[in-house]
């Protein structure tokens, strides 16, 4: 899907038939979405730009997510997406400026980009040029990230009020604080890689103008702020990875300290049923009436001495 806005005399309008349009003088941004090779190639043909491949956009080098010439920047990101099953994956987004037009490519529905189109189609900001459509995607961006950490602390937050030992230990909630570290990581992984982005869109050099800088110093400082938050959910969710498995080692222990208490409560009466079942010919108790009663009414009795030895304890 190929979508043209281009700046008319009142406001930014959307360009409905891509095949008969011949005026690019005008254009300020070009989304490819999901683009087929036809579309691309005619893009390419009619305002004589090349775009990246996927593997040149998924590079992680720095020479490869930034690249500024004289008459072109280049700038490769990754922005987070939900999926099916609740989780997030990482795509690359091709960001192209020339002659003061942003291109863009990419092969996924975003909402930065859906909230943008939504913006030129209410007429709510007016555009001059592709940079500032390119610094608003990235700031729309940053705030569905913010979004995304807050969502994210508050998820943390309801699993420290479910840890306590009376709560239900199981492998489910270890395995959601995984998940939550899984996530915390991404969202870190993705907010630092815009980060080198526009650091280095700040350094360029002319291809923003003044005002256009102090918006992105800005953002650097929504993404500072983001950083040390994420950073903050990570160490608490390692808190709460630490306090899970501590409640577990206690819950093991306590388990272990009944068994280990209830063996030596059975113990002395073991010991005294071992002792008269040895069958000795000369055992008083053996010929007795009330042997076999005196036998159970003493093993009755070191059992209760032991419980009440380990209950004045403390033990138990």
């Amino acid at each position: 899907m190929i979508r043209i806005f281009q700046q008319d005399e009142t406001a930014v309008r959307k360009i409905r038939d891509f095949d008969s349009f011949q005026d690019t003088e005008r254009t300020l941004w070009v989304d490819l979405q999901n683009p087929t090779p036809d579309e691309i190639k005619s893009v390419e043909d009619k305002f004589d730009v090349s775009f990246q491949s996927q593997q040149e956009q998924a590079e992680i080098e720095s020479s490869s997510r930034y690249i500024e010439e004289e008459d072109l920047l280049v700038a490769n990101s990754n922005f987070l997406i939900p999926t099916r099953n609740h989780e997030y994956k990482t795509v690359p987004v091709n960001f192209l400026l020339k002659d003061d037009v942003l291109f863009t490519y990419r092969f996924a529905d975003l909402k930065s980009f859906a909230d943008m189109v939504k913006k030129i189609k209410s007429k709510r900001a007016v555009f001059s040029d592709g940079a500032q459509i390119m610094i608003a995607i990235f700031e729309s961006r940053i705030d569905y990230d913010a979004d995304l950490v807050e969502s994210l602390s508050s998820r943390v937050k309801e699993i420290n009020k479910q840890l306590d030992l009376d709560s239900k230990l199981d492998r489910e909630m270890l395995l959601l604080i995984n998940d939550y570290q899984e996530l915390t990581m991404s969202i870190r992984e993705n907010v630092v890689d815009k980060q080198r982005v526009i650091s280095a869109m700040i350094r360029s050099n002319g291809w923003f103008t003044s005002e256009e800088q102090t918006r992105l110093r800005t953002v650097i400082k929504d993404i500072n702020s983001l950083i040390d938050h994420t950073n903050f959910i990570f160490e608490r969710l390692e808190f709460l990875q630490n306090t899970f498995l501590g409640l577990v080692n206690l819950e093991q222990n306590n388990i272990i300290k009944i068994f280990t208490v209830l063996s030596l409560v059975l113990l002395p009466p073991t010991l005294i049923a071992s002792i008269y079942g040895m069958n000795f010919a000369n055992m008083p108790e053996v010929g007795w009436k009330y042997g076999y009663a005196f036998a159970l009414g003493l093993m009755a009795i070191s059992s209760g001495l032991t419980y009440y030895f380990f209950k004045k304890k403390n033990w138990l």
